[in-house]
């Protein structure tokens, strides 16, 4: 990936952002891939080559569905797109959630 995007790894899913330009304080949030379903949210205002380059990273996540992901260095997992995967009957109580 371009060295202007960087990710962080937050309980609800997978934040990507740039480097080079700030809003609001911060960097600039380019997409969130939500350990939910799975399903890549781009800003509106992400460029395409960066876009691009995002969406190749997120594919190593979302073939991984049904699996356990560490989000923290305690051991906590969440079920990656657990939202699809599990039946409605039968949904983790804290979705998602393990350890």
């Amino acid at each position: 990936m371009d060295s202007r995007i960087f990710s962080g790894i937050y309980p609800g899913g997978i934040v990507y952002a740039d480097r080079q330009r700030e809003k609001g304080g911060d960097y600039a949030r380019l997409a969130f891939l939500p350990f939910d379903t799975l399903e890549l949210e781009f800003a509106v205002d992400c460029p395409q080559e960066l876009a691009d380059q995002i969406s190749l990273d997120a594919e190593r996540i979302q073939v991984r569905i049904g699996q356990d992901f560490r989000i923290s260095t305690s051991g906590q997992t969440v079920v990656l797109g657990w939202a699809k995967c599990a039946p409605e009957n039968n949904a983790p109580r804290r979705p998602g959630m393990r350890g």
